[in-house]
């Protein structure tokens, strides 16, 4: 997983600095940044949602029914 981060850090990098290659430098600094760190979160947040939460963890408190939905979710947000 850790080398996967790398490798889409970097490639979002290269991608967005050839992309703003003629803007001032502020913008040259802060949207590889950006993007990096949305990359990295969506990446974060798709690892969550297909291998679930890492086995051990204290907020897993194994509490949930056997639909996997916890009792509090609210219902107007689909599961």
């Amino acid at each position: 997983m850790e080398l996967l981060c790398l490798v889409v850090a970097v490639a979002v990098w290269a991608g967005a600095r050839r992309l703003t290659a003629g803007l001032s430098i502020a913008w040259r600094g802060i949207v590889p940044v950006g993007l990096v760190l949305l990359s990295l979160a969506v990446l974060a947040a798709g690892c969550f949602a297909l291998l679930g939460t890492p086995s051990g963890y204290h907020g897993d408190s194994g509490l949930c029914p056997t639909s996997n939905v916890p009792p509090w979710w609210p219902s107007w947000l689909p599961a």
